[in-house]
């Protein structure tokens, strides 16, 4: 990569690898983070990462900073399936699992990007959010809390990086994901429905919006907490 990569965390499926394919497919350099790194035949570069681990992390972004002082961008897809069912039942540790992969690890992931995005005097942070941060969705309290915590960091990270030149936004998507369907799953079963959720929007979708918080043309687009329209059903 001759210029400063997008890094992609949480791009080996759903919404992450279509978007880091979609990048690189345009030529733009893509490093893509995974706890389980896949090969798509090779236009997206893979690096392990687990976002749970503060050591994992930091080995991830130091090898970065070995090849450029910052990235162009960051873009934080991980979240669980866990915790999935009545609040009161859930256990607390499916709860933290959520919390510490949905949340916590963009935390760890921006304490490695923003000080150099800083001095660079450039940068776009995108986290993917959910309307479930800010509507109430049965069974999946502990995500819906844990995206509502991302959201609010996302807000202030803009408010505290005002006229750095490096912007922070949230974009809640609407797409046919592995991680969206598992829910769907764990849900239709909790509630003991027989008939399955219909499918979600195509997950490809979702990634025009994606690049263009990413892209120069928004860099005076920050602290925004932006949704995909969602199908009726839901």
């Amino acid at each position: 990569m001759s210029t400063p990569p997008i890094v992609v965390i949480g791009a080996s499926s759903g919404f992450g690898a279509a978007l880091a394919q979609d990048l690189a497919a345009d030529g733009i350099p893509v490093l893509a983070g995974a706890r389980t790194p896949t090969d798509f035949g090779g236009e997206v570069e893979y690096r392990q990462i687990d976002v749970t681990s503060d050591d994992s992390v930091a080995e991830f972004f130091a090898c970065l900073r070995s090849d450029y002082p910052a990235p162009y961008g960051l873009v934080y897809c991980p979240s669980d399936t866990s915790a999935v069912g009545y609040g009161w039942e859930v256990p607390v540790s499916e709860v933290e699992r959520v919390v510490d992969v949905s949340f916590l690890g963009f935390v760890r992931c921006v304490r490695q990007v923003i000080p150099a995005m800083v001095e660079s005097g450039r940068g776009s942070v995108l986290a993917i959010g959910s309307r479930g941060a800010r509507v109430p969705v049965e069974m999946l309290a502990a995500y819906c809390a844990a995206k509502a915590a991302l959201e609010q960091h996302v807000r202030c990270l803009a408010e505290e990086l005002a006229d750095s030149g490096v912007r922070v936004n949230a974009l809640g998507i609407a797409a046919e994901t592995p991680l969206a369907r598992e829910h769907l799953l764990r849900k239709q079963k909790a509630l003991g429905r027989d008939a399955s959720y219909p499918p979600l929007p195509d997950v490809r979708d979702n990634t025009p919006f994606a690049r263009f918080l990413l892209s120069p043309e928004s860099r005076h687009v920050s602290g925004q907490v932006l949704d995909a329209r969602p199908p009726a059903w839901t």
